[in-house]
């Protein structure tokens, strides 16, 4: 007869791990805790699922997190476009157009990559080529190369980040400190043991029908969580994870 599979629990991040464990939590709630022995080992088991619930919820800094990253892309790619923008020019065969470029070029490489450094160090980067460009001595070759609009949504981007993550800032200041790892390394030990009890039944051949189903679902979400495992790891083997290394997290 089938037995539970096996899940390498550590591979799971701290958002799935807590779904895989609801879902077994909510199985064994449908089949009864009772079926496996199991009640008093359940509501340990229950009780600190309930403390990792609490603990993932005290961790709002990951959340404003991505969205910190989401605004860098969005102020990463106008920078990328003006860029791209300024090259373009360069190559229209426009006099007046290419002349502007030429100024804006040079005016843009004082800066470098700004990509490619800390948050803030872009932030800053940001900031000082903004003034530059918006300078009035500046705004005709701004204006020849059509980027009046391109610049402010730049700056626009470049506030809203700064804004984010004095947000976020604020949040880590004054949040409780979360530690999920910790109530993991807590429930484990008890989920591994439902399953052995579960385990035990089949292999004294007690298994009963919901128990029988009860397996059959639990090895379904285990298959797929196996999968989000694999997926995640072969696309870290290949390196699409870090196409795009991420600045040191200020």
């Amino acid at each position: 007869m089938k037995k539970i599979l096996n899940l390498f629990l550590y591979k799971l991040r701290n958002g799935e791990y807590f779904q895989f464990m609801s879902d077994f939590k909510g199985l064994l709630v449908a089949l009864t805790p009772a079926a496996i022995h199991s009640e008093a080992e359940f509501a340990e088991f229950d009780a600190r699922l309930t403390k990792l619930d609490d603990e993932l919820r005290v961790d709002q800094g990951s959340v404003l997190t991505e969205q910190l990253q989401s605004i860098d892309q969005a102020r990463d790619n106008i920078w990328r476009a003006i860029d791209m923008r300024i090259n373009a020019t360069m190559l229209c065969g426009i006099y007046q157009e290419v002349e502007a470029a030429k100024l804006l070029r040079r005016l843009f490489d004082l800066y470098g990559d700004v990509r490619r450094v800390t948050y803030n160090e872009e932030t800053a980067g940001l900031t000082n080529l903004i003034g530059d460009l918006t300078k009035p001595e500046n705004t005709d070759i701004v204006t020849a190369c059509q980027l009046d609009t391109w610049v402010n949504h730049l700056k626009q981007a470049n506030i809203a980040f700064k804004a984010k993550q004095n947000e976020r800032d604020t949040v880590l200041a004054n949040k409780n400190s979360g530690n999920a790892k910790a109530v993991r390394l807590e429930i484990d030990p008890l989920y591994e043991l439902l399953v052995e009890r579960v385990n035990a039944l089949v292999s004294l051949n007690m298994q009963t029908p919901e128990i029988e189903n009860f397996i059959k679902e639990l090895n379904q979400k285990i298959k797929t969580f196996e999968n989000t495992i694999a997926i995640r790891e072969g696309r870290r083997d290949s390196g699409e994870e870090n196409e795009t290394p991420a600045p040191n997290d200020e």
